[in-house]
């Protein structure tokens, strides 16, 4: 764990060129990313607005169905982030992943796999992320 900002922090990846750091907090609740010559926060992304997963119950609380951030996630490439809420998903079925601008993180649209996946994405840096099966039997790498 590192400290950015005064602000304990889990350091989730460097980008391809070393320019920029994701971290997520403690808490996993905001992901942001930094600049890496001196940790100042470029952008952040507050877990409030990745909506709860389809299957949580409508009359549950806000704060029992509210997503947070895995704590692995990565740079697909320079302008691509992929990051999961599969942790806290787990109740209610398949964990979610998602790809995220770094420049102005902002989630899309929940990835849609061919295949069922379990676990967080891991990014590879060169326009790829990998998953692992759901029976933990094979390794699927994918392509933006």
């Amino acid at each position: 764990m590192d400290t950015f900002g005064g602000e304990d922090r889990v350091l989730l990846a460097v980008s391809p060129t070393g320019d920029r750091l994701l971290t997520v907090t403690h808490d996993q609740d905001t992901l942001a990313v930094h600049r890496a010559a001196d940790g100042q926060v470029t952008a952040a992304l507050d877990a409030e607005t990745v909506p709860p997963h389809p299957a949580a119950e409508e009359d549950a609380e806000a704060d029992e169905i509210r997503a947070y951030f895995d704590y692995e996630g990565g740079f697909v490439d320079e302008e691509t982030i992929v990051v999961g809420t599969t942790e806290s998903d787990e109740e209610y079925g398949a964990g979610r992943h998602w790809l995220v601008a770094p420049a102005s993180p902002r989630p899309l649209d929940p990835i849609t796999y061919p295949v069922e996946v379990s676990g967080p994405p891991r990014a590879l840096g060169d326009g790829t992320w990998y998953t692992v099966s759901a029976a933990d039997s094979a390794l699927h790498v994918w392509a933006l």
